[in-house]
């Protein structure tokens, strides 16, 4: 089902059903006070037409001219990625199988959503990200085009993450916010599209697990207070560097980690971090690369070859990610020893 559009755009912020009243605030375009109008400013027709309606992917709702790129036919399982370029027109979006993470690429702008029965208006800035739950209609007006990208995630994969039924974990709404971690990951993703990475579904899988669990941690709905994490063992805690240790070379998701102690990915990633001090990537990349140092200065292997028993598939991956951690390059390194 293609999203409805209409041209209206006033600022709005309220909760409730599409005829509440919406309190006064302030212009969340301008500097200046505005009388905000009642909801009567939504069409209350094609809001209940997308309650009514649902879609599996939510890039179905969008025409296909405002999709500038995406994912779409690359073998990546429940995750997909796109960048929508559109005119800034309201959108009643039906609920759809899907959690989005939609982050702004263009200038910052006046938005107004509506995310199943809350209402909300403020101003999106250049690089915040914000979350619709799946199987949530939602209605989008803003002050300036659209030019957003959009991560797609299966609810599948939280549950894999968890251990826990997908019933069982629900995420709520973030209408804006600064998310570094969350952004990266859309971004890689959308770069991978002109990758030959993005050709291997096991590339996405590890993206798309990485999303899962950064969203349980930071935007799963409440169910109570939350529980501290629980410690690893030693002998767990050996057993994981262990692992890391022997495995450099090939790739490290946090599934095996976790699958080497019988814990699910979620459980997994809170209980290491609470035990070492560091996610579970930081510390895989921290342990690469003080490998990479020793060779470098013990070993007569070339920048190529240290990359690939370090994990890396290229020498030039491999130098900036050494470069990023180290503050020097490799060769430079390896010229002063």
């Amino acid at each position: 089902m293609k999203a409805a559009t209409d041209g209206d755009p006033p600022c709005i912020s309220a909760r409730g059903a599409p005829n509440a009243k919406i309190v006064i605030s302030h212009d969340c375009w301008g500097e200046s006070l505005m009388a905000v109008p009642d909801m009567t400013q939504l069409d209350v027709r094609r809001w209940r037409s997308a309650e009514r309606a649902f879609q599996d992917e939510p890039l179905e709702a969008v025409p296909p001219e405002q999709v500038q790129c995406s994912s779409l036919g690359l073998p990546w399982h429940g995750i997909s990625v796109w960048h929508q370029l559109a005119n800034a027109e309201d959108l009643y979006i039906p609920p759809a199988g899907k959690h989005c993470v939609i982050v702004r690429r263009g200038p910052t702008t006046g938005l107004i959503q509506k995310h199943g029965g809350e209402m909300h208006s403020s101003r999106w800035k250049t690089g915040e990200a914000l979350l619709l739950p799946a199987h949530t209609p939602s209605f989008w007006r803003t002050e300036l085009p659209r030019d957003n990208l959009h991560l797609d995630l299966s609810p599948q994969w939280l549950q894999t993450v968890s251990g826990q039924e997908c019933s069982q974990v629900s995420l709520r709404s973030s209408f804006g916010r600064h998310d570094p971690v969350l952004v990266h990951l859309v971004q890689v993703l959308l770069q991978a599209l002109s990758d030959n990475s993005a050709l291997h579904p096991a590339f996405a899988d590890g993206i798309a697990m990485s999303v899962a669990i950064h969203l349980l941690e930071h935007y799963r709905a409440p169910i109570g207070a939350p529980r501290a994490a629980a410690l690893l063992s030693a002998k767990q805690l050996k057993r994981v560097q262990a692992l890391v240790a022997d495995s450099m070379e090939q790739p490290l998701p946090i599934s095996v980690l976790a699958a080497e102690v019988q814990l699910s990915a979620y459980h997994f990633a809170r209980s290491f971090k609470a035990t070492y001090g560091l996610t579970p990537h930081q510390f895989v990349l921290q342990e690469r690369m003080k490998r990479a140092r020793r060779l470098l200065m013990e070993s007569g292997d070339s920048i190529a070859e240290i990359a690939l028993r370090v994990g890396f598939g290229t020498a030039s991956h491999f130098s900036q990610a050494f470069s990023k951690y180290w503050g020097i390059t490799p060769s430079k390194l390896r010229r002063q020893h």
